[in-house]
């Protein structure tokens, strides 16, 4: 055997060009489609090539396979490197005759071994520094940097070197591999569809929702679909549908709950997927095929951007109940202390369409007319027509202090009174909602309210404040707390 030194690099610059144009030959003949599941793990989507559990989907592939009668072993290369190994199926039609017989799954194939791997069997040349040829015949094995080739004698060269596969050899992607066994009746081309789940791909909804300067709220709201691919393989000119909605993953995948170029589909103007039903779930299939490279995270539109009217309110507590209520009355004077805060800002809107559970961001033009970010929050699954709610943030200019003006215990029975300040340093008016929620004892009444609450239920009460620019005002109101029936703890 004769041993001729050659670095790796080289030999991986070689490989590299000689395999590009059989590459994409031996992709384009695979037709596949992606299933994509709704995915809220934020690190499935940093471009990147990392390994994660997270996202899940379902890649759907029609291949053909030359078969010979009886039972032999089909090895399938360029699965994802996620796989779900008990759920991959080769389906064949029924009259085909075509019989599952076995499947084993190997290790995922990366760098240039892994693809010199899927040219062992093949004939190849190799060559020196001088152009040289060295070795000519099949490839039997790797070793490192160095390449077992058998000549037309029989005779085995361990060498090292540059080399050159044939054009015509069909090198699958890079990602995991599976050898399945099958049975076939007769000799014939067979066409199959490979069917798999894998983790690492995934996606969400993103809105930007660009609100106007002015007192009136109003914006434009754009709606994207995130898609990321982290699965260990690409996917060419996959057919993609989304699926919206809470799906349950199988126990044997994640919860669904140096950056690579990223992919895109490339639309002058994009039209919007087509949205329908699937089973009780909401299904988005995008108008064109488009190219998941390994690593990537791409955008597509969702819907058109929709103009919508909005309002912008400033809250202060929860309008639902805290959900607690004491055992026995708490007429403890240190509890419940006073405190301050800024309210929050809430944009609410009537949904356009079907949202699908994502992250909002908002933005707003400055004094210069630049986009300036003031916040974001996540959206639910919400259907068309439904009421959304966004918290981007706390309204810096506004606050409300709560404080103790009156406390009075007589037996069983308590005299609270209490204020709100609500201060605005703003140059606006501004309306301000209060929650305040009596949670002593369960049995109280309200004796005194200034101004009256607008709502006042078993357990919550509300207030609508104007509070005037550089001004304040204040709400002072009287709760009246009776445990005289309250059963003593033993």
């Amino acid at each position: 055997m004769r041993t001729i030194t050659r670095n790796m690099r080289t030999l991986a610059i070689a490989c590299t060009l000689v395999i590009a144009g059989a590459a994409r030959t031996a992709c384009a003949a695979d037709a596949t489609a992606l299933t994509i599941y709704p995915s809220r793990a934020s690190g499935l989507f940093a471009p990147g090539d990392f390994a994660t559990q997270s996202g899940y989907a379902l890649v759907h592939q029609q291949r053909s396979f030359a078969l010979s009668a009886g039972t032999q072993t089909l090895t399938l290369q360029g699965l994802a490197e996620r796989i779900d190994p008990s759920a991959l199926l080769l389906h064949f039609p029924s009259a085909s005759g075509v019989r599952f017989a076995g499947l084993s799954v190997l290790p995922p194939v990366r760098g240039v071994a892994a693809v010199l791997q899927q040219a062992v069997g093949g004939k190849v040349t190799v060559t020196d520094a001088q152009g040289k040829t060295t070795a000519r015949g099949i490839l039997r094995a790797l070793d490192g940097n160095r390449l077992l080739v058998e000549d037309s004698s029989g005779a085995l060269h361990l060498v090292s070197g540059d080399v050159t596969l044939p054009a015509h050899l069909k090198l699958g992607p890079p990602g995991q591999q599976a050898r399945i066994s099958v049975y076939a009746p007769r000799a014939g081309t067979y066409r199959a569809e490979l069917v798999y789940p894998t983790a690492g791909i995934g996606w969400r909804a993103n809105y930007d929702l660009l609100l106007r300067t002015g007192d009136a709220c109003r914006g434009t709201l754009r709606a994207r679909a995130t898609l990321a691919n982290h699965s260990g393989t690409r996917f060419e000119d996959a057919r993609v549908t989304l699926l919206a909605g809470a799906v349950q993953a199988p126990n044997s995948m994640a919860a669904m709950t140096g950056p690579r170029m990223p992919m895109a589909a490339a639309f002058a103007a994009p039209p919007a997927p087509a949205q329908s039903g699937l089973a009780d779930y909401r299904s988005y299939r995008l108008p064109a095929p488009i190219s998941l490279v390994e690593g990537a995270v791409a955008q597509v539109p969702l819907y058109a951007p929709q103009t919508i009217e909005c309002t912008r309110n400033y809250v202060s507590g929860d309008a639902a109940p805290p959900g607690w209520s004491p055992q026995q009355p708490d007429f403890n004077p240190d509890s419940r202390q006073d405190g301050a805060g800024n309210p929050r800002i809430e944009i609410a809107f009537e949904a356009p369409e079907n949202l699908p559970s994502g992250e909002a961001r908002l933005y707003l033009p400055d004094a210069d007319g630049r986009l300036q970010f003031i916040g974001a929050n996540g959206i639910e699954d919400t259907r068309a027509g439904d009421r959304v709610v966004l918290v981007p943030g706390a309204a810096y200019d506004l606050k409300v202090t709560r404080s103790r003006t009156r406390w009075k215990l007589t037996g069983k029975v308590l005299t609270e009174g209490l204020r709100y300040t609500l201060s605005n340093t703003g140059h606006s008016a501004r309306t301000i909602t209060v929650y305040a929620h009596p949670r002593r004892w369960r049995n109280w009444e309200l004796l005194h309210s200034a101004p009256q609450p607008a709502e006042h239920g078993i357990d919550t009460l509300m207030w609508r404040v104007r509070v005037p620019a550089n001004g304040s005002a204040s709400i002072d109101y009287t709760l009246r707390y009776d445990a005289n029936s309250a059963v003593a703890t033993r």
